[in-house]
C-alpha cells in the first residue's frame, strides 16, 4: 500500500505495539490508541520461543529481549505428584540454532516496556476507549468515550479478547468461561526454601497444572500459574483476590519442589480463563482483527502470546507488499487462520510438551520469511 496510509492501532498491548512497531519502520504512519490512562507495570509472566525472537530482531530488540528476561535451561514437564520427569527441552546452543533464535521467559511489563522503544514519540495515545467506528468513503472515523474523534485509512483491532473492534464488526458476545481458573502469583526467589527451582516446569496432574519459572537472568523473581478446575466464575475477565492458604491447599498431595514453590508465595490473584468459538472472520472493509481480538487461545499451551506478535509481522507484511486493505487482509487471514487453528486446538486438547513432541513447526517457524502469495 502506499506508505501514506494512515494506520490507527485499538490497543496498546503486545500485538498493538509490535504491528505498530514493524508498520512505523516500514514507512507508514501509525497511531496507537490505548483505553488506559498510562502505562503500568501490571500482569505476570510469558514464555517466548524463538518464532517471537525473530520478530523482535526486526525491531532490533532481541538482544534486550533475551537479557532482560531469562534464557532458561530446558522447559521441563514432570508428573505432580511423582516428580517424574515425563519431557525436556533443552535450550542449548544447538537447540537455538535449530531454532533460529532464543527462548526467553520473561516478564509482560518488561516486554510491553521494550516494544515502546522503537516508536516515534507521541505514538501512544492512552485514555482513548474506543466507543464507535465509523466507515466512511476513505477509511473510517473512530470516536472514543473522552470525546476525542480519530481519521484512518485503515483501523486494526488489538484490543484483546473483550475487543470493542470485535463486537462493532461481529456483534457483542460474551467470551467463553472454560471451568478454569487461573490462580498466579510473583514473588522473590529467596523466599523459596531449600535448593532452587528449575528455570521452566510445568507440573501434571490428571485435573490442573502449574508452571513455575523464573523471570530474570538473575533469577531473583518467580512466578507461579495454576489451572484448577472451577464451576462457575461470577464477574466479568477481571482478576479477584484469591487466598495463600487456599492456594497452597490446591497442591495438596504434590512433589515437594512444587510445594516448596507454592509456600514461596505472598499474594495470589485469581484469574477466570476464557476462550472464544473459532470464528474465521478477522475483517471487514477497512477494519481488521488480530491476536486475541480474533483467536483467544487457551493459555495451555503458552502460545497466545506468540501468536499474536507472529500476527504482528504477517499483517505488518500484507499491509506492506498488497495494494489494497482488502487483498492484504485475506492474504493475512489465509496464511494465520491454518497456523492459530492448529494452536487453539492443542491449548484445548492441553498436551503440548507433555511427552515426547514434535516443537520444530512451532518454534523453527519465522513469520518474516513466510512466502505471502500462498497461504502457509
Amino acid at each position: 500500500m502506499d506508505r501514506g496510509t494512515r494506520i490507527a492501532v485499538l490497543g496498546a498491548g503486545l500485538a498493538g505495539l509490535t504491528v505498530a512497531g514493524l508498520l512505523q519502520r516500514a514507512g507508514f504512519p501509525v497511531a496507537v490508541f490505548e483505553q488506559s490512562p498510562s502505562f503500568s507495570r501490571i500482569g505476570a509472566g510469558i514464555i517466548l520461543g524463538a518464532n517471537v525472537a525473530k520478530v523482535l530482531c526486526r525491531l532490533d530488540l532481541e538482544q534486550a529481549f533475551a537479557t532482560t528476561g531469562i534464557r532458561p535451561d530446558a522447559f521441563v514437564s514432570r508428573a505432580w505428584d511423582s516428580g517424574e520427569t515425563l519431557y525436556r527441552l533443552e535450550f542449548d546452543e544447538a537447540c537455538e540454532k535449530r531454532f533460529g533464535g532464543p527462548f526467553v521467559n520473561i516478564h509482560r511489563a518488561d516486554l510491553h516496556e521494550l516494544l515502546q522503544q522503537p516508536l516515534k514519540p507521541g505514538t501512544i495515545r492512552y485514555g482513548h476507549r474506543l466507543a464507535g467506528i465509523e466507515e466512511t468513503a476513505h477509511g473510517v472515523t473512530l470516536s472514543f468515550d473522552n470525546g476525542a474523534t480519530a481519521e484512518a485509512d485503515i483501523a486494526i483491532g488489538a484490543d484483546g479478547i473483550r475487543s470493542k473492534v470485535r463486537e462493532i464488526m461481529l456483534g457483542a458476545e460474551e467470551p467463553r468461561f472454560i471451568g478454569r481458573t487461573a490462580p498466579r502469583a510473583v514473588f522473590p526467589a529467596d523466599r523459596i526454601k531449600g535448593e532452587p527451582i528449575g528455570d521452566c516446569t510445568k507440573w501434571w496432574a490428571a485435573d490442573r497444572h502449574v508452571l513455575a519459572y523464573y523471570m530474570t537472568a538473575r533469577r531473583d523473581e518467580v512466578y507461579v500459574m495454576a489451572a484448577l478446575p472451577a464451576e462457575r466464575w461470577d464477574g466479568d475477565g477481571s482478576p479477584q483476590r484469591g487466598n495463600r492458604d487456599a492456594f497452597i491447599a490446591a497442591f495438596d498431595g504434590a512433589h515437594r519442589d512444587l510445594i516448596r514453590a507454592a509456600e514461596a508465595v505472598e499474594d495470589v490473584t485469581v484469574w477466570p480463563i476464557h476462550d472464544r468459538p473459532r470464528n474465521d472472520c478477522w475483517s471487514k472493509g477497512a477494519v481488521v482483527l488480530m491476536g486475541d481480538a480474533c483467536h483467544a487461545v487457551r493459555p495451555f499451551m503458552a502460545a497466545g502470546g506468540s501468536m499474536a506478535i507472529e500476527d504482528a509481522a504477517i499483517l505488518s507484511r500484507c499491509i506492506s507488499e498488497f495494494a489494497d486493505p482488502s487483498s492484504a487482509f485475506a492474504r493475512y487471514a489465509a496464511i494465520r487462520i491454518p497456523r492459530v487453528a492448529d494452536v487453539q486446538q492443542i491449548s484445548i486438547d492441553n498436551t503440548w510438551m507433555h511427552g515426547p513432541t514434535e516443537t520444530d513447526w512451532f518454534f523453527g517457524y519465522d513469520p518474516c520469511l513466510v512466502p505471502l502469495d500462498a497461504a502457509a
